[in-house]
């Protein structure tokens, strides 16, 4: 059955997460959304929350690899270049 205005109900494991202190991520950034006041990036790992400040950078980055880490209780962002 379907409610109009409510949220379907996520487990722990699909429930988007925050990187913890010393954390890195590095993926590819598929699609950025705001909900709640915070921005949810999601990579083929999972769903990540992020300080909804970071959605226009994070927006940018739809398609391409990009490595998160969580240091001092900042998130840093950058696009990842191999070559």
């Amino acid at each position: 059955m379907y409610y109009a205005g409510v949220l379907e109900y996520k487990t722990s494991h699909e429930a988007p997460r925050r990187l913890g202190e010393l954390e890195e991520l590095r993926y590819t950034l598929l699609s950025v959304r705001c909900e709640d006041g915070q921005c949810i990036a999601n990579f083929p790992n999972g769903e990540f929350i992020f300080p909804l400040e970071m959605r226009d950078e994070l927006a940018g980055m739809v398609g391409q690899e990009i490595a998160c880490l969580r240091l001092d209780g900042k998130i840093h962002v950058r696009r990842v270049d191999d070559a």
